[in-house]
């Protein structure tokens, strides 16, 4: 099996045509176009993820499938007092709890036979790398965003619509944990852009029909926003949306978004990086089979510091 390992822990966040493009032409054709399959992976991941540059990011060291996170305990301003020159000062005890990330495989395949190779004028193999690369990273927004349903600070509620109070709300009690910057709100494309969502709500209510005009808290970020989940900004969270949030939880047409600290959230990665792709020719099938298998593990750090946001959309 012709293998390539690719860390796209610094692909994903400084894109395709960093340092890392040149490991893309040392693949040979004998390998199905596993080269060219990569590129368009790394290139879709890319663009379809939207929660990796958001949370902490740990590797894995070689040999262990775990990867470990700290919970710091919180310091307060009660915790610093005034000093007397030349007097010793009370130590206060900073704790730390560990959270262990394990790592797994998660792993997804397809195979393109000679018959289709040749008689297609498209690019099948380079197709089948972004579909690869597409479904790698819609499972791990899945895998990260379905940890903000754990988050036991609530904003808003079932059945209930969206408001600018619960954002201000949900950064009111970041704050109060000392929730570490940057504050990130993931929001379902409804509670983005429905007509319960935040985009209406940051319209200008005096002002419709073919006139209306977004505030500038959102207003220039559609474009952007379609292109890589990033919105804006609104009571100092950057928003995003993702389309792995549940938009009909228990049935009932509610949307599960979140609001957290990026030090809420860890992520583990193999120690050979998040994922990879192989090709493996079968000549008794006439096809080349691609295996795209990602390796990380999730896990919530600090309770503290997210904050669920559940709201009507339907």
């Amino acid at each position: 099996m012709n293998l390539l390992l690719n860390n796209i822990q610094n692909w994903a966040q400084n894109g395709y045509a960093g340092n890392h493009k040149m490991a893309l032409t040392n693949t040979t054709s004998a390998a199905g176009g596993l080269g060219r399959t990569i590129g368009d992976s790394v290139i879709a991941f890319n663009h379809v993820n939207v929660m990796f540059p958001l949370v902490t990011v740990k590797q894995a060291a070689r040999g262990s499938n775990h990867v470990n996170f700290s919970d710091w305990t919180k310091l307060t301003s009660s915790n610093v007092t005034a000093a007397t020159q030349a007097t010793t000062t009370t130590a206060v005890a900073i704790t730390t709890a560990a959270r262990t990330a394990t790592i797994s495989e998660h792993v997804i395949a397809s195979t393109v036979s000679d018959l289709v190779l040749m008689g297609s004028g498209d690019d099948i193999v380079g197709q089948a790398g972004t579909a690869l690369g597409n479904a790698v990273a819609a499972k791990l927004d899945a895998d990260l965003t379905a940890l903000g349903t754990g988050f036991s600070q609530t904003e808003c509620g079932a059945g209930t619509s969206l408001a600018l109070s619960h954002i201000f709300g949900a950064m009111r009690q970041l704050k109060a944990a000392s929730a570490p910057m940057p504050l990130n709100l993931v929001l379902s494309p409804k509670q983005v852009w429905g007509a319960k969502g935040l985009i209406a709500l940051t319209h200008d209510s005096a002002v419709t029909g073919s006139n209306a005009k977004p505030l500038s808290v959102l207003g220039s970020k559609g474009d952007e926003g379609v292109a890589n989940g990033f919105i804006g900004s609104i009571a100092g969270f950057d928003v995003y949306w993702s389309d792995q949030i549940n938009e009909d939880v228990g049935s009932g047409g509610d949307a599960a978004g979140f609001a957290f600290s990026q030090g809420g959230i860890g992520l583990g990665v193999g120690a050979e990086g998040l994922f990879r792709i192989a090709s493996e020719r079968d000549e008794m099938l006439r096809a080349v089979n691609y295996v795209a298998t990602g390796f990380w593990g999730e896990i919530e750090i600090k309770d503290a510091y997210g904050v669920y946001i559940l709201s009507d959309v339907s």
